[in-house]
């Protein structure tokens, strides 16, 4: 189905982005002491470098004034995890709430900030869904594309602009997919007692295929994934290709992205207690071009994110009401790094374009323009770094959003404290949305506040590493749904209106430890947050006080005999009314082979009953096999 309707679409994103990628390339064209250089120091690679914490050359030097997590390519290994939400939820204070299994549809919350408020990236690119970002995971890449995972904690709007107001996660693709083919059949008990299994053999499938030569680097992700549902109306049908390629071009390095991600899925109980259906399609496509010259840096990039969505209330009946919604979001961006004054500097802009075109939502379009800059600074056991970014948003206007923070380093670790504003405007549906049940507000604010965050890290201390954290963040104008509490169980509820809240605090604080030996591992991560209730006793909100306020993540991995290796891993969320506490465990078993890797998986081994999301039961216990034969 994918291929007929899609691979057209796919090539034409594919000639823009090479278009615009090999224009990146020729803008820069080789100087004469690059043409004189020898082939051994002609190679592109350049040096890693942490976007999500700063766009710094240096990792260090902004990434040790803040809360950085960053996950390699070998604890992606470890962790195999199916989906983006299953490998985002186990980390210390991202709470992903997953209305269905395996990825079908999930909202990236992190420290009691809401899904609006965590800005994803794709290899430093910006991703965020200008309709709602209920679809900003809706990509097409699953946790075996990935290079590593970087997760900036709060506020980053003084590098990456909107939205950055709890956290930057930034996911990066490899640069070059081992050879590989992925089988995992799932069974589990159907919730609905018509069933005793859900899911169908194969009901997961990948394909990955790298090459590399003189001529640079080639990699393909193919997959697809279906279930009959673990309940009545849960089904789903996904396929995903995602292509990538690395050159060595004009003395840098260009890279270009193009992937597609179809869906389609039972959406029963998700928004609202219907039978209702979603078909979703985003299209990705990114070029980038990077260049170092001695100490200096050059980086242009350019994406484009289409967005299709079509969503029906009740699956028998269509016609009672559907909605149809496209969107895009265009980003192009320079910046250039250099020596200054005893440190480092980074300059730059960036420009975007949103729109939508929409049954419900109208049509509509908004244009942001950013400049920006960062310092940083390190002085013998001192890290200083500071960032300044000015951004015109059709949403929101003018907004200055500086950053500040300074670490020090003791030999059993470092010791860190931070300032950063944020802001964030309205997405489209917050803007104009409306049904019965939901009610948007054209009049409503920008978000805006300000993150203040101190920590100390132990490096290796007793062969432990240990990081804890204090934050506040002070916010004003948060936008949410709010109705009148419904006292009478009998009674319609009052149909949810977007509305700026006042002024509010959240407090909280962050435990992470981990200890590696030389046949187990542990991690643990402890989060607690306390976020001041603004709302009158007669009203109720819909999702900003709906956060976790503890959250305890634990994992444990170790040899087994006949050469198995084991993980157990634990999340527990403690929850305000009307969502009750849970914790779930899953535990893998995998062992390596000489054509691959065999996992054997149960997820939800309690068979504990919960909800994620209000009204969205989860599955209970069930199973996964999965077959990774190396190609």
């Amino acid at each position: 189905m994918i291929l007929s309707v899609l691979s057209a679409e796919i090539v034409n994103g594919l000639r823009i982005t090479l278009y615009c990628g090999f224009l990146l390339g020729a803008l820069q064209p080789v100087s004469s002491a690059v043409a004189e250089e020898s082939p051994s120091s002609q190679r592109y690679e350049l040096p890693v470098m942490y976007v999500s914490a700063s766009r710094l050359a240096e990792e260090g030097m902004a990434a040790a004034t803040r809360h950085v997590v960053v996950i390699e390519a070998d604890e992606l290994q470890r962790r195999a995890a199916a989906d983006l939400s299953e490998l985002l939820s186990t980390l210390p204070g991202v709470d992903v709430r997953t209305r269905g299994p395996l990825g079908v549809q999930g909202d990236l919350e992190v420290d009691g900030a809401t899904f609006n408020q965590v800005l994803v990236l794709v290899d430093g690119i910006r991703v965020n869904d200008p309709q709602t970002d209920h679809h900003t995971l809706n990509l097409p890449l699953a946790p075996s594309d990935l290079e590593r995972v970087e997760i900036l904690y709060g506020a980053g709007s003084s590098v990456h602009g909107p939205d950055a107001f709890g956290a930057v996660v930034n996911l990066v693709p490899r640069a070059q997919a081992p050879g590989r083919l992925d089988i995992a059949p799932h069974w589990g008990r159907s919730l609905d007692g018509g069933r005793s299994l859900f899911g169908v053999p194969f009901g997961d499938f990948a394909l990955r295929q790298g090459w590399t030569g003189r001529w640079g680097e080639l990699s393909l992700s193919a997959g697809k994934r279906r279930s009959d549902g673990y309940r009545d109306g849960t089904d789903y049908d996904e396929d995903r290709l995602n292509l990538r390629t690395r050159l060595p071009v004009a003395g840098g390095r260009l890279t270009v992205n193009a992937g597609v991600q179809d869906k389609a899925f039972g959406a029963a109980d998700f928004y609202a207690p219907f039978p209702s259906r979603e078909w979703t399609r985003v299209y990705l496509y990114s070029t980038a071009f990077q260049r170092r010259t001695g100490e200096r840096t050059l980086s242009l990039h350019a994406a484009l994110r289409r967005h299709r969505d079509r969503f029906v209330l009740v699956a028998e009946d269509p016609d009672r009401y559907q909605n149809r919604h496209r969107s895009h979001l265009g980003t192009v961006e320079v910046y250039g790094g250099m020596p200054l004054a005893g440190g480092r500097v980074v300059a730059g802009a960036e420009g975007g374009r949103e729109t939508i075109d929409s049954s419900n939502l109208g049509d509509h379009s908004r244009v942001r323009f950013g400049l920006f800059t960062e310092y940083g600074l390190r002085r013998g056991a001192w890290n200083l770094s500071a960032g300044l970014r000015t951004d015109h948003h059709e949403g929101a206007g003018w907004e200055a959003s500086p950053s500040i923070g300074l670490a020090r380093w003791q030999k059993w670790g470092r010791v860190y404290a931070t300032a950063a504003r944020a802001y964030r405007a309205p997405s489209f549906t917050e803007f104009y949305y409306r049904d019965p049940r939901n009610i948007g507000n054209p009049d409503l604010e920008a978000e805006r506040g300000w993150h203040y965050e101190a920590g100390a890290e132990t490096q290796a201390l007793a062969g432990v590493r240990t990081l804890g954290a204090l934050f506040l963040r002070r916010e004003n104008n948060l936008v949410d749904y709010i109705r009148t509490r419904n006292l009478d169980p009998e009674a319609s509820p009052d149909p949810w209106q977007a509305r700026n809240l006042g002024e509010m605090e959240t407090v909280g604080a962050r435990l992470q430890t981990q200890r590696r030996w030389r046949y187990a591992g542990f991690q643990a991560a402890y989060t607690w947050i306390d976020k001041e209730q603004t709302l009158s006793p007669g009203l109720e909100s819909k999702y900003v006080f709906t956060n976790p306020t503890q959250q305890l993540t634990a994992a444990v991995d170790h040899d087994l005999p006949f050469q198995l290796e084991g993980r157990w891993q634990m999340v527990t969320r403690a929850r305000t009314a009307p969502l009750e506490d849970f914790s779930v465990v899953d535990v893998m078993v995998s062992r390596s082979t000489g054509y691959g890797r065999l996992i054997g998986r149960v997820r939800n081994l309690t068979d504990k009953e919960y909800e994620s999301v209000a009204g969205a039961r989860m599955p209970g216990r069930w199973f996964t096999v999965e077959a990774r034969i190396d190609l």
